[in-house]
């Protein structure tokens, strides 16, 4: 099945803004498509290949800050609780949620989708495509003051 890549693009920054409403009780106050990411950005970046009904990446870009808060929150203890392993297998979970809920809305119902095992790390600009093209699409989401960006990369 190949995806039409805009079409999807709405699909997956409602699927974020319900797992952070759902998961943090964060509320999305604006979601833009925009043309590049800023570079130097401090956070961790979780990513998830798309398997089957079509092959992408998503890649969830979250502010260190935000991310701390975010798992502070899931763990309910304070930072000095929360090691790396403990930050990474957090952040990966909530980008395995976010993958799972796109896919379930683009696929037909019945349809089966899978996915592949989410990474987590800090994140590095140089690693990544920052700049919109015919294969990806870049969404920065204005959540609590913190902003989320979303890499979605057609691999087809």
């Amino acid at each position: 099945m190949s995806f039409n890549i805009d079409a999807v693009g709405e699909e997956l920054t409602d699927a974020v803004t319900e797992a952070f409403e759902n998961m943090a009780f964060a509320e999305v106050e604006s979601c833009e498509d925009v043309e590049t990411l800023p570079s130097g950005i401090d956070a961790y970046c979780v990513t998830v290949d798309t398997l089957n009904p079509f092959k992408s990446k998503v890649a969830i870009i979250i502010d260190r800050e935000a991310s701390e808060e975010l798992v502070m929150d899931m763990y309910g203890g304070d930072i000095e609780d929360v090691n790396e392993e403990i930050m990474n297998d957090a952040l990966a979970e909530i980008g395995n949620t976010v993958v799972g809920r796109f896919l379930s809305r683009v696929v037909d119902e019945g349809q089966e989708f899978s996915l592949g095992f989410p990474e987590c790390e800090l994140y590095d600009g140089a690693r990544y495509n920052r700049q919109k093209n015919d294969h990806t699409r870049l969404y920065d989401l204005d959540i609590d003051d913190y902003h989320i960006y979303c890499i979605l990369e057609s691999r087809n």
